[in-house]
């Protein structure tokens, strides 16, 4: 393994890769939940986030992009 190398949650990975994208971030403002952002970017053909595939996630870190996901939706601003 890389000494120098960084390591980084996957659930962090996604949260940057929705902020860093326009797009993905307006989608987040929209929907209520992790579930109803994947079945949304689905649709544009996208399964993976960060490097992380959507079914690779455990029951923690759905939970916690749940909370990001509301709070992207404007009921609480989470700083990442």
């Amino acid at each position: 393994m890389n000494s120098t190398a960084v390591y980084t949650e996957p659930t962090n990975r996604i949260k940057q890769r929705i902020l860093f994208d326009d797009n993905l971030q307006n989608m987040a403002c929209c929907c209520a939940n992790w579930s109803e952002f994947t079945q949304e970017i689905e649709e544009w053909g996208i399964y993976k986030l960060g490097g992380v595939d959507f079914d690779d996630l455990t029951e923690f870190d759905i939970q916690t992009l749940d909370l990001f996901i509301k709070a992207e939706n404007g009921y609480i601003r989470e700083e990442v």
